[in-house]
């Protein structure tokens, strides 16, 4: 139960916007627009260090999984150091970490907590920002509604809050944004997509293999273990008894046997080699077999042959203004979500050591010259 309610309270990178938040140490820019009590300004919102630090906690006691949590000390990591010590040492496995293994991981650690954090705290001000700019909003009746659903059972709220490390007003807070963050994305499926008769017409020409309908045949088949019973079946159709009996007595194939030792509408390439072979290269109403195949032995009887078609332009332009409606209305997502971040970025600043990619003050890829060309590195 702990964990799903933990995925349902986690607010990490948007759906709208895939993020890396890998640190850029080494950066040269101070924050100076940044408040002294915040850790970043958003289009002139301040996240505060209070908040910062409040979610960091929260992101260490998740990431311990209701376990015992580490909560990193920079820059010594002393404290951090000895509870991994002392983890390992409980563990008794082989081999003991150095002291500087130990700090080590645990500077990873505070790196990670403190990247997601502060991605975390910055993309909820974004995500407040872009839904109140289009009008969407989340009533307090909603955030209810939702807790609700969360906790559906008395007590499981305050276990969960105990074990996460979190206050109500945290859930709610996060419960939130998880809703406007669907909202969002639903409002922007929502937007219409045209699609033109000629761009149907320009689909079907390029994707006219799409639209061929392969010829398909019914088959009478029993599937036998050996070829003895096979041939007995055999005798047995050819001798007047009906096919459904025969394959009712001596078929394994239970698809087929429960339908009377019927298999309709079969496409080359769908079934054993063998009996696709033989299956597409009989005459109809001629029994064939025993033929063996992976499974065992066939007889086959082919009762009615489909033609293959070419479906016509008119037949597939339903399907097609579907597809290419779905397709534009992938590339529209995209394109927003590029916009999405760069626009949110620029108004973005961040506090010394506490810069990720998504701030407009963290240092941009440079491009270093490969024996296969430029590539982008983060420094």
């Amino acid at each position: 139960m702990a964990h799903s309610i933990r995925a349902a309270l986690t607010v990490g990178a948007l759906v709208l916007c895939p993020l890396a938040v890998s640190a850029c140490g080494g950066d040269d820019s101070s924050g100076n627009d940044v408040p002294s009590n915040a850790i970043a300004s958003v289009d002139g919102t301040p996240v505060t260090k209070a908040e910062y630090e409040h979610l960091y906690e929260v992101n260490a006691k998740g990431a311990a999984g209701g376990g015992s949590a580490v909560i990193p000390d920079p820059p010594s990591y002393t404290a951090c150091a000895a509870r991994l010590a002392r983890q390992a040492a409980a563990a008794r496995g082989r081999g003991r970490p150095t002291e500087s293994q130990l700090v080590a991981q645990c500077r990873q650690l505070d790196e990670a907590l403190r990247n997601r954090s502060v991605a975390q705290l910055v993309q909820m001000v974004w995500l407040d920002g872009e839904t109140e700019r289009l009008g969407i909003e989340v009533t307090d009746a909603d955030v209810e509604r939702a807790k609700r659903a969360t906790f559906p059972r008395a007590g499981d709220m305050q276990r969960t809050l105990r074990q996460l490390g979190m206050t109500e007003r945290d859930v709610e807070f996060q419960l939130r944004f998880n809703q406007l963050s669907t909202r969002l994305t639903e409002h922007l499926q929502r937007r219409p997509v045209d699609v033109g008769d000629a761009e149907i017409s320009a689909y079907y020409a390029r994707n006219r293999e799409q639209f061929a309908v392969p010829e398909r045949r019914d088959l009478e088949l029993i599937l036998t273990r050996t070829e003895t019973q096979a041939n007995d079946a055999k005798r047995a159709v050819e001798g007047g008894t009906a096919w459904a009996a025969a394959a009712r007595r001596w078929s394994t194939d239970e698809l087929s046997k429960g339908n009377g030792g019927r298999l309709l509408g079969v496409a080359r390439g769908q079934q054993d080699r063998a009996l696709d072979a033989a299956a597409f290269d009989a005459r109809r109403g001629v029994l064939l077999g025993p033929v063996r195949g992976q499974f065992g032995w066939y007889l086959v009887r082919v009762t009615r042959v489909t033609p293959s078609k070419q479906s016509t332009l008119a037949e597939s332009s339903a399907q097609i203004r579907e597809l290419v409606r779905q397709q534009e209305s992938q590339r529209a997502m995209q394109e927003y979500a590029r916009t999405f971040q760069e626009s949110w970025t620029a108004k973005t600043n961040c506090r010394r050591g506490f810069v990720i990619e998504i701030c407009a003050n963290a240092p941009r890829p440079r491009t270093t010259s490969t024996a296969g060309g430029g590539v982008a590195t983060a420094p």
